[in-house]
């Protein structure tokens, strides 16, 4: 049995969600999880709140705890945003848990891609990245050969290449597959627009972190006043009737 309860001390358990099998994550935190009641708790960005997050919405999340990665499935059974929460919790329907192999941290994106062959040359999308590889998503199916190279457009001005093995292949439906690129070789320019992609989305999950902890810290502050104001209020009716 897994519990965690919201604990600022813990060190941040930090999760990716799914929402809708869409391919675009959103990062969020762990604040409580069972897995034998099958419930989860999950700080989200507010920004979502209003009209991405529903009731009832199927949810996917992915997260890492003791070097495993723990992924499982359920359903939105409640969202709130106030003052003491910002959180959804989920009913979890199924879990599954491995052991994380990856040798860096992966993170989610959505970037237009080009996979050369040496078959041919096919568009695709990038769904994943870190310092030692990627996945896509294409419609065409690849051989598992060495010498593909990805190159990723990241915006209109930037471009990243590099060159790959396929480590796994999996059909996901009908002429739609995934591969599990490992990076074989990079040039030292690409390198450094690697190494600075990876540094902003870093920086783009540190930015809930900070958001989770602000949240924290004007939740104690407004119970902090609530309960001096209750305690003026009740010191006020007492001197008075005493006078």
């Amino acid at each position: 049995m897994f519990k965690k309860n919201s604990d600022s001390k813990k060190s941040t358990m930090f999760c990716r969600v799914c929402i809708d099998n869409s391919q675009n994550w959103i990062h969020g935190i762990i604040t409580y999880i069972n897995l034998d009641k099958s419930v989860a708790e999950i700080f989200l960005p507010a920004k979502y709140f209003k009209d991405f997050l529903t009731e009832g919405t199927k949810v996917t999340v992915k997260s890492m705890h003791n070097n495993n990665e723990i992924l499982f499935y359920g359903n939105i059974m409640r969202k709130v945003i106030s003052i003491r929460k910002q959180a959804i919790t989920i009913q979890i329907d199924k879990v599954l848990n491995y052991k994380n192999n990856r040798k860096s941290e992966r993170f989610n994106v959505n970037y237009d891609c080009v996979i050369k062959t040496p078959d041919g040359e096919y568009s695709g999308k990038m769904v994943d990245i870190s310092l030692n590889g990627c996945m896509v998503y294409t419609n065409e199916p690849i051989k598992e050969v060495s010498d593909i190279t990805v190159k990723t457009y990241l915006s209109p001005e930037a471009e990243l290449t590099f060159q790959t093995n396929v480590l796994r292949t999996k059909n996901i439906k009908k002429n739609r597959y995934s591969y599990g690129l490992e990076l074989s070789s990079i040039d030292n320019e690409n390198n450094i627009l690697l190494n600075e992609l990876i540094a902003s989305l870093v920086k783009q999950k540190q930015h809930i972190e900070h958001e989770w902890k602000v949240f924290n810290r004007l939740k104690y502050t407004v119970y902090t006043i609530s309960v001096l104001l209750v305690f003026f209020i009740v010191f006020y009716i007492f001197a008075s009737t005493v006078v």
